[in-house]
């Protein structure tokens, strides 16, 4: 994500935006040429569906997606479906959380079975509605047809600080990233990120890498980890070890303003912000257009291709995008759709 995107009590990030330009901050890549003669639409759905996962344990296919309106912080947003095969969507109630949790703006979040229940992690900001930047949580839950189920609420202010995206494997293991301290840190694009690790054995935190430049999305997988960097303009990847450390990062490939990543068989998929002054126009107005971009990243060949290019009149700010039996699902961060479109040929 970019500027606004991320935490909602960014109220100084507007000015760090615009003082970037004073440090040599590239606002505005040109957009590769777009794909022909593909065809898509939008479905609305809530205000700000920034990330989705894939749900194919209960009846149809659906998406359940992470709503919450940046253009009003203070409100709470909630967890939706989209029914790919009909397309209806809907609100998902939340069962059992506990009374201390009164408002519920979610960000990052993803997806597992443990064999005999599908769970859901999702990262929430300002869960005590105070508007406190630095107080943050993970929430567990339950994911049924109907509602999602309370389990677990992870709370650790030293390594919940300010996270962006979330990525579970399937023992449990979770790895965060937390994007930025402040505006300082947009000012001078620091290299103050960092990512944390949850031992879901011992139920610790512990930092695992840092030095980076705004970490974003995040992908982990039982010997590496993908992650987006947005200030260092690359997708890198570390390697991982049993213990959860992560090794030296290499660069896979530079991609402006990377947002979320997705696997898509051996490739990944990620969004992208070429533009960063029409982003933050489009963060006040919605008439406000901003460029979205998908691509296609071959880790093993450090090579990426262009599946999706739009202006921002179908969608702007683009943040999550998928696959899924031939149609390409794109989230954005704060208009109230998704947009649904053909895959193009060269990947089918």
């Amino acid at each position: 994500m970019n500027c606004i995107h991320g935490q909602i009590f960014r109220f100084c990030i507007i000015s760090g935006c615009l003082m970037s330009l004073f440090f040599g901050c590239n606002l505005k890549d040109p957009l590769p040429i777009p794909i022909e003669d593909i065809r898509c639409h939008k479905v609305k759905v809530a205000p700000g569906p920034e990330d989705f996962v894939l749900d194919i344990r209960h009846g149809t296919p659906r998406l359940l997606v992470s709503s919450h309106d940046r253009r009003n912080p203070e409100t709470s947003g909630g967890i939706y479906y989209f029914d790919i095969n009909t397309e209806k969507t809907g609100a998902l109630p939340r069962i059992g959380e506990p009374d201390k949790i009164v408002a519920f703006k979610p960000h990052g979040m993803d997806i597992r079975s443990n064999g005999r229940k599908t769970l859901l992690y999702v990262i929430i900001h300002d869960p005590y509605a105070q508007m406190e930047r630095l107080e943050n949580a993970v929430i567990i839950y339950e994911v049924n047809k109907n509602d999602l189920r309370f389990v677990k609420l992870l709370e650790d202010a030293d390594h919940l600080w300010s996270p962006n995206d979330l990525s579970v494997l399937p023992s449990g293991d979770i790895y965060v990233t937390n994007d930025m301290h402040g505006s300082l840190d947009m000012y001078t694009r620091s290299k103050s990120s960092e990512i944390v690790y949850f031992d879901h054995i011992t139920e610790t935190w512990k930092m695992v890498a840092d030095d980076i430049a705004f970490a974003n999305g995040i992908l982990a997988e039982e010997d590496r980890v993908y992650v987006t960097a947005l200030f260092d303009e690359q997708v890198m990847v570390f390697p991982r070890s049993d213990d959860g450390s992560l090794g030296t990062p290499e660069k896979i490939v530079r991609v402006k303003g990377g947002d979320n990543i997705m696997r898509y068989k051996n490739s990944l998929l990620t969004t992208a912000h070429y533009d960063d002054l029409a982003f933050l126009k489009h963060s006040k107005n919605p008439e406000k257009h901003a460029p979205s971009i998908v691509f296609l990243i071959r880790p093993e060949m450090y090579t990426k291709e262009t599946v999706f290019v739009d202006n921002g009149q179908m969608i702007s700010a683009a943040s999550t995008a998928m696959i899924f039996n031939n149609k390409l699902y794109i989230s954005q961060v704060f208009d109230p759709y998704l947009v649904v479109c053909d895959v193009p040929v060269f990947m089918k």
